[in-house]
Order: C-alpha cells, then structure tokens, then sequence
C-alpha cells in the first residue's frame, strides 16, 4: 500500500468540504485529508502537523481571501503543490491564483472525478488546471500558439499540447520527467508495467517527442519540473 497523501482541505463550506472528502477516501485509501474552514484553523493545523504534503484551498473563506492561505503553506514547506478549488471560473480570479504560481486550478462545476484527477496529477508533481484556467494561461502568459514540432513550438503550443494528454498520461508524463523507470511508475501508479510502457509510447507521439531528454526538456519549459 502506498504511504498517506496528507491534504489540507481549506474551505469553509464544511458540510460540503468534509463529505467530499470522505467520498474521494473512500475511492483512494492513501488519501489523507485534514479540514480546516479558515486561515486561522489553517495555520493551527499547519503548526500541528509535521508533514503536508498537498493542499487545496477555496478561494472565498467567509470573507477572507483564500489566496492568502498559499504563503502560510508554504511558510511551512515550499515546495507544497497547491491546487485552487473554486466556484469562480472568471478570469480576473484565474491570474490572481495563476500569479501565486499554484499547480491546479479547478471549478467546483468541474466535479468530483476533475478534482480527485487533480490531486493526483499535481501530487506527482504535474499541472492540472480546468478549461477556463487552460484558456486563461494560453491567453495571457503564453500568447498566440504556433504549431509544429518540438523544435519550433513555443510555450503556448507546449502548453495545449500536454493538456491534451488524458489524466492518466499526465501523471505518467509527471514522472518520467522525474527519471522515473516504468517499473517504478508502475509500483507508484498502481498499474501495470506494460500499461505505463504503452502510455508512455502514446504520450511520446502526442508530444512529438523521441526520446527522455526531449520530454525533460519539455517538462521544464512547461513549469512541472525546475
């Protein structure tokens, strides 16, 4: 069995927060979620705790600006990838979170599978963001995209490209980028050897990619890897 995901919950819809969580572990053992329903209970579970290793966070905390919540994680750690989980879909609200440098970005319409997919994309060390937020970092942090092969695409085209990838192959593309064997992104997965190969195969062709120098490269233009 893998280890706990320890995820901090940070929304102050409690009925609605606590029962999604127990929904996604009850469909994933390894996660781990802690509630808190304000900045303040934030910081006492943070202070608590000696490891978080995800958090997720509303952007309205009654009143109080979620965002404001991502300095305090990182206080704590860093390197703590942040997924944004919120009603707002707009795209004043989507740059203010996007400048934060977050990992994810999801709209509670997006439902419970978009988020559950999310929380294991980004803690894998991936970028998952929902449609809007996708349109949004096109638009204003890449510009106009240029199609082609990887040796004249620019970031906006990178970009498309790999959230085109399903869910899955943004999890496996997350790893290889992190050197992992397919044995080992097997074990971490919870798949099959041969699935990871064959996904890895399929997200070599939709990147235009010939080998695991190009993706690392790939994975470092596109922000998933420093």
């Amino acid at each position: 069995m893998q280890s706990a995901l320890k995820i901090l919950f940070i929304d102050d819809h409690k009925s609605l927060r606590d029962g999604l969580g127990l929904l996604l572990k009850s469909r994933n053992e390894e996660f781990d979620f802690l509630f808190a329903s304000s900045l303040e209970e934030a910081k006492e579970i943070l202070d608590a705790e000696e490891k978080i290793d995800l958090a997720v966070l509303d952007l309205n905390l009654d009143g109080e600006d979620g965002l404001e919540a991502v300095p305090i994680v990182r206080a704590k750690n860093s390197s703590v990838p942040i997924i944004v989980y919120s009603m707002y879909a707009d795209e004043r609200r989507i740059e203010k979170s996007l400048e934060y440098r977050v990992q994810g970005y999801i709209t509670k319409n997006d439902g419970t599978d978009e988020l559950e997919s999310a929380i294991k994309i980004v803690a894998n060390g991936g970028l998952c963001c929902s449609m809007a937020a996708s349109l949004v970092i096109q638009k204003k942090l890449f510009g106009s995209s240029a199609s082609g092969t990887a040796d004249n695409r620019n970031n906006g085209e990178f970009y498309k490209q790999y959230m085109e990838l399903s869910k899955s192959e943004q999890e496996v593309f997350a790893l290889l980028a992190q050197k992992k064997k397919t044995d080992e992104i097997a074990k971490i997965l919870g798949k099959k050897e041969k699935t990871v190969i064959n996904q890895r195969t399929m997200i070599y062709q939709k990147l235009y990619l010939s080998d695991q120098l190009e993706l690392i490269d790939y994975a470092k233009k596109l922000g998933v890897i420093v």
